[in-house]
């Protein structure tokens, strides 16, 4: 079995592998707007073959538009009804490689249940088999909400808000920093314990500005006019739809509903960015599933739960340091 890259003129073989025919025109059109966005390259495309037999196995490389190195894995697929741990060891291992030779340090990959487009990831049990044979492991569990609603909700007057060019970088970082203290959402608690509080939130930022907004987006709210910071909502437009990226509330601000005003200001604003956009993107949202109070806030917001998603990491170092490869590298063809 080998690994290798597909060119632009085998963008099919890379579509037909291991798919269920009902799916192609979904994965094609996916690609295209990947390709588009600037998160995925046709070379980024692999496919895993035993001599010159059809692929039984595809995985791809995605990343945030403008960024050089790959962030995580798309459009997993492997000979489920057969050697589905051995063939995902050869595939998951050399991409990963590859990975780390193109500057990632970790590389993520999400399970969503139930299976949905585009990524249609039936057999759930036996994709962690094959994850975890690769040396990922499970980061977070997320609930998943989205907005069906036209009209946007009402926006109470008890906060002012400010926007990210009116406050300037370093107190939305400051605002970052001090809503995340606390949190109940086990990765950025992870980061805050990995960076320290600033640094995590410094981290945090840099990493929400590279997916795609408008300045005037971002808001800083506070109680009253001339009130103490309340509170932060990010809107962003990662490829493919609209999100509320952050939400979050000062420990010394909490149970007072605040989030509840943050949230309609943030649904208000992806609504308003969506009408002036022209184009009829999804608007979702993730939780950690610990934060039993992030959920309920969206549902009091009018958000309806419709998925679950299980994130994935591995940590390239580590998990090259202890190749589960068969037989061992083979390093994937340019």
């Amino acid at each position: 079995m080998r690994t290798r890259s597909v060119r632009a003129d085998e963008i099919d073989l890379f579509v037909d592998a291991a798919v269920r025919p009902d799916h192609r025109e979904e994965t094609r059109q996916y690609l295209q707007s990947m390709f588009a966005a600037g998160s995925m390259r046709p070379e980024w495309c692999f496919v895993l073959q035993e001599g010159e037999d059809p692929p039984m196995g595809r995985v791809a490389f995605w990343t945030l538009p403008g960024m050089e190195r790959p962030f995580a894995l798309v459009l997993l697929e492997a000979p489920w009804e057969g050697d589905h741990v051995g063939a995902g060891a050869r595939l998951l291992g050399d991409v990963l490689d590859e990975a780390r030779r193109l500057g990632a340090e970790e590389i993520e990959h999400v399970l969503d249940a139930p299976p949905m487009r585009p990524q249609f990831q039936h057999q759930p049990e036996k994709r962690v088999e094959v994850l975890e044979g690769a040396g990922f492991a499970r980061r977070r569990e997320t609930d998943r909400f989205h907005w069906r609603g036209e009209v946007p909700p009402p926006v109470p007057g008890r906060l002012s808000f400010r926007t990210l060019e009116e406050v300037g970088e370093d107190a939305f970082v400051d605002a970052m920093m001090r809503v995340s203290e606390g949190t109940l959402d086990r990765e950025i608690r992870e980061e805050r314990g990995r960076l320290g509080p600033r640094g995590a939130a410094r981290d945090f930022f840099e990493d929400a500005r590279r997916v795609r907004h408008e300045p005037s987006w971002w808001q800083l709210a506070y109680d009253g006019p001339d009130g103490d910071l309340a509170g932060l909502v990010i809107p962003a437009e990662p490829p493919g739809f609209l999100t509320l990226f952050y939400v979050g509330v000062v420990p010394e601000m909490r149970g007072r509903g605040y989030v509840d005003d943050l949230l309609a200001a943030g649904t208000a604003a992806l609504l308003n960015a969506r009408a002036q956009g022209g184009a009829e993107k999804p608007l979702r949202a993730d939780t950690d599933v610990a934060n039993a109070p992030m959920a309920a806030a969206f549902r009091r917001a009018g958000w309806e739960r419709f998925a679950g998603r299980r994130e994935y990491v591995a940590h390239l170092a580590s998990v090259l340091e202890n190749d589960p490869r068969p037989g061992g590298p083979s390093p994937v063809p340019d």
